[in-house]
């Protein structure tokens, strides 16, 4: 009875770690603090700092100004001067990624885009964001039907025609919201890129 009860105390102390964990803040950190963390980090919780990471040093970066926009190439700095996606635009890839089953495709690859951009791979950020966006932009073909022959056999100078039906399958693009989060997504990445010099050398 009492090594139940110790148990169970056991259990409902582990539970109510997790809990705390779970309601914790988030670590007002910036890019450079988030990668030396994120090979210990869940998907879900790269994806949620790397955007707020990604941000605040956007936010920083715009108010100091200065000689720091100096040292970039004018296209960098016209991309830093510019608004980045608001948090509100990209809660949508946070949920996304929050809500997905473990290793569903969408969710793996946003996950990846920001494992990627964090350890400086940036030409690998960039090809898993376009198989993330090409992929889904394929999706809506979907939904109808064409006609598709099997040819000519040997020995039958007839063959058929069948009609076949292509099901429509859901695409992330499909969704206003979700694609704006996605384009957001690339915003990031490419700011990320630009502004690597300012955070030492790979």
């Amino acid at each position: 009875a009492k090594a139940k009860a110790k148990a169970a105390a056991a259990a409902a102390n582990a539970a109510g770690g997790k809990e705390a964990a779970a309601s914790a803040p988030e670590p007002n950190e910036s890019l450079e603090e988030l990668t030396r963390e994120a090979s210990e980090l869940s998907g879900a919780a790269v994806v949620r700092r790397f955007v707020r990471a990604a941000l605040q040093d956007w936010n920083k970066l715009q108010k100091s100004g200065g000689d720091a926009l100096q040292k970039l190439s004018e296209s960098d700095k016209s991309l830093v001067t510019s608004a980045p996606p608001t948090a509100a635009v990209l809660r949508p890839l946070i949920d996304l990624v929050e809500m997905s089953a473990p290793n569903a495709p969408e969710s793996s690859k946003v996950e990846k885009v920001c494992r990627h951009s964090l350890a400086k791979e940036h030409l690998a950020a960039e090809q898993v964001y376009l198989e993330l966006t090409i992929g889904n932009s394929k999706w809506p073909i979907g939904g109808g039907e064409f006609l598709s022959s099997d040819g000519p056999q040997a020995g039958n100078r007839m063959w058929g025609q069948k009609t076949r039906k292509v099901e429509s399958t859901p695409s992330l693009l499909d969704d206003g919201a979700q694609k704006n989060a996605i384009q957001g997504l690339k915003r990031l990445i490419s700011f990320v890129q630009a502004t690597q010099s300012l955070r030492g050398s790979a």
